[in-house]
């Protein structure tokens, strides 16, 4: 509801960063990311920070999230990790989601 609320507000983009306190607030997470991306008409971009939150920062284009962020140099969030590992991981993905 909160990402629907921004593009209601006049959003361009509907944003979320979440501190999860457990691995199904991740899973709550990615389910809302993926509901957004169907009703929304605005890019959703989502993501969920520390360890738990990880998997989001990976996954979340599968989900609907249409960008992720990957540090160059010092972390700037909990859960960050650095772009050319994060580029690397994101190629392994498209190149698996492409022969599905």
């Amino acid at each position: 509801s909160i990402l629907k609320q921004m593009e209601e507000a006049g959003a361009h983009i509907a944003k979320i960063a979440v501190m999860p306190t457990c691995t199904e607030d991740v899973l709550t997470l990615l389910s809302a990311t993926c509901k957004a991306k169907k009703e929304l008409s605005c890019p959703v971009i989502t993501m969920s920070m520390a360890k738990a939150g990880l998997i989001s920062r990976l996954s979340g284009e599968v989900f609907g999230s249409c960008l992720t962020f990957g540090a160059a140099g010092k972390v700037s969030a909990p859960g960050q990790i650095q772009a050319d590992a994060l580029n690397q991981i994101l190629d392994v993905l498209h190149e698996s989601l492409i022969q599905a």
